[in-house]
């Protein structure tokens, strides 16, 4: 359990990269799959869920206020599930997956409450208090906490059951439709950048 937390903490802290901080690919799934994996003792699990969520996940684009799922969530669930539960590799992934299409939900629900704080930064500034650093503090531990917490909550949630309910008929069903994953990635990989190369 104490695996999971610091786990479930350190993609919290892999969050901040996604877009308040630094912005260097750390937090993309490809990346975080593979490092979480080893930290849980499954770096190879780890490196093929990431892969995998990559792909799945590459094609959602953030446009306006869309929230697209989330990549790091999806792949820091699956593994936590996979090493945690003891679950297969293949439903693990597909749990990351509905865990980071969640997530959008509540990420569109903590960009909605740090745009509330707007009015009050403004007030501050036209007031001459100069306070931006205690707001930018609250946004990253908001966002870190936040993260952190729903992936150790999500994951726990799916460790429970499986203490007492092993469903071997729907791990079978899950190995196939995961072998059909890659196929699935890089079609929608080939259709990308199909558009890509007729746009020119």
């Amino acid at each position: 359990m104490l695996n999971a937390l610091i786990t479930s903490l350190f993609a919290g802290l892999l969050q901040l990269d996604n877009v308040q901080v630094g912005q260097c690919l750390l937090s993309r799934p490809a990346f975080a799959g593979p490092l979480l994996g080893w930290l849980n003792g499954c770096p190879l699990e780890g490196a093929r869920i990431g892969l995998l969520t990559e792909l799945i996940y590459m094609d959602f684009i953030p446009i306006g206020g869309v929230v697209p799922p989330n990549g790091l969530v999806a792949a820091a669930t699956a593994v936590l599930v996979r090493t945690w539960a003891g679950l297969p590799e293949s439903l693990a992934f597909f749990i990351g997956i509905f865990a980071g299409f969640l997530y959008s939900d509540v990420e569109y629900r903590l960009r909605a409450a740090r745009s509330r704080w707007n009015a009050k930064i403004e007030a501050e500034v036209t007031a001459g208090v100069i306070n931006i650093e205690r707001w930018l503090a609250g946004s990253l531990l908001m966002e870190s906490s936040v993260t952190g917490a729903y992936i150790f909550v999500f994951s726990a949630l799916v460790f429970i059951p499986t203490v007492f309910i092993r469903l071997s008929g729907l791990y079978t069903a899950m190995d196939f439709a995961y072998s059909l994953m890659p196929w699935l990635g890089l079609s929608g990989l080939y259709f990308r950048f199909r558009t890509q190369v007729y746009k020119k």
